[in-house]
């Protein structure tokens, strides 16, 4: 399916961006692996009686009225017969490095915007946005030839227009919209339809009269700010289509502002060595992150989930910057114990940021690089045998009855992009 909306022969428009947006990419690359599920309700994110939310569905689950961020157990409620895995992040991520290799071939002007998600310019190699879609059909045939996947892609004259037309048709959709495009098919809709706007935002904007995302654009600016704060003057230009966010090639990179991991219990958890142990070996993943991307970081964030999903953060900034869990996990520690106050727990997440880059060596105390040596030496081992060839006693001895992972099934937490056009809210991955 596709479909183009609101395009005008303009010879000479300002810019030409693509959003490519996979589609169930998750349960998709489920399906490619294992031909048996293909056509089969499937749901990514975790088995059934295991805790968690759906990660993505393929569209036959979907029928049955599952969702991204649907807890596991109401999607079962929904489909007893769907098919239910964990995941495979490795196997996602190779899918989606092949994935920005193939784009790189018609622009080098590429930004991976999630694992599934990824922006394309073709500003100055096109003539407009009509031809653009013609770039993007072009674009979707190879994903499906080459990757044997599907995406759905948005064709606009900035990034928040392109993204918003690549969810108009779904799946395998191709949507172009120019400005007028945009508020013909977009205004008359509910301002939940914009991107960033959740049922909070919602419900504040209906006490103001706002209801739809043509109400929202010709609001009174400062009303908006009054209520939202900086926030509800980026809304209101988004509901205009308004977006200069500048698009940022992944080889160029996008600055890191920390590093973390969490993990989310099998159950919920008030042993304190217990969470101890995990504490530990999430700290000890951190620690590893910072050295592996060169940096050294000052602050040291919790993050704590309890059994009524209640979470919270709090952070300290240490006396110097640091890459190595020795200092970073008795900081960690005392936080999370002195704000869980001894309540189950059922996620537990540990992040460092204010990140500079590494000092050289040279800068060490002789007890200091002595240490340094034998975590570069145990780096260097976990590098070439996996993350579980050296273990320390201290998560192995209360890990042992406690369901605690491996290094390898802890949950990776992502850099944090600054991006000029969001406000976002949180939303699961597709």
């Amino acid at each position: 399916m596709s479909s183009a909306i609101g395009v005008k022969s303009d010879p000479a428009p300002n810019r030409v961006l693509l959003h490519i947006d996979m589609d169930a990419f998750f349960a998709a690359v489920e399906a490619l692996a294992y031909p048996k599920l293909r056509g089969k309700p499937l749901v990514v994110g975790g088995r059934p009686g295991a805790r968690g939310v759906v990660a993505t569905a393929s569209y036959e689950a979907r029928c049955f009225g599952i969702r991204p961020g649907m807890p596991i157990g109401e999607a079962v409620r929904l489909c007893p017969g769907a098919v239910f895995l964990p995941g495979d992040p490795p196997k996602y991520l190779h899918t989606s490095i092949t994935l920005l290799k193939l784009l790189r071939r018609f622009s080098p002007l590429v930004e991976p915007f999630s694992i599934d998600e990824a922006f394309v310019e073709l500003t100055g190699q096109t003539r407009d946005l009509k031809s653009g879609g013609e770039a993007a059909a072009a674009i979707r045939t190879a994903i499906e030839r080459e990757l044997h996947l599907t995406a759905s892609v948005g064709v606009g004259p900035n990034k928040l227009i392109a993204k918003m037309a690549s969810r108009v048709v779904k799946p395998c959709g191709l949507t172009v919209l120019d400005h007028e495009g945009f508020r013909r098919h977009f205004w008359p809709q509910p301002v939940t339809a914009l991107w960033g706007v959740g049922a909070k935002t919602a419900t504040g904007m209906a006490a103001l009269g706002i209801h739809t995302l043509s109400q929202l654009a010709a609001a009174p600016r400062s009303a908006l700010v009054r209520a939202f704060g900086v926030v509800g003057g980026m809304l209101q230009a988004m509901a205009r289509g308004q977006d200069e966010t500048p698009l940022i090639p992944y080889d160029q990179g996008l600055p890191v502002k920390s590093m973390g991991h969490e993990h989310t219990l099998a159950r919920d958890e008030s042993d304190a060595s217990r969470l101890e142990a995990l504490l530990f070996r999430l700290t000890e993943q951190v620690a590893r992150r910072l050295r592996l991307g060169g940096k050294q970081g000052m602050t040291v964030t919790v993050k704590l989930r309890f059994s009524d999903f209640r979470t919270i953060t709090r952070q300290r900034t240490l006396a110097r910057p640091t890459d190595e869990e020795r200092f970073i996990y008795p900081v960690a520690r005392e936080l999370m114990h002195h704000h869980a106050g001894g309540k189950p727990l059922r996620l537990i997440g540990v992040s460092v940021s204010g990140l500079f880059e590494s000092r050289p060596p040279g800068y060490l105390f002789a007890e200091d690089q002595r240490y340094r040596e034998v975590m570069d030496a145990v780096d260097s081992l976990r590098d070439r045998f996996g993350e579980n060839v050296l273990t320390k006693a201290k998560t192995l001895t209360a890990a042992s009855s406690s369901g605690i992972p491996a290094a390898s099934h802890i949950h990776h937490g992502r850099p944090t992009p600054s991006r000029p056009f969001e406000p976002r809210s949180s939303r699961p991955q597709r």
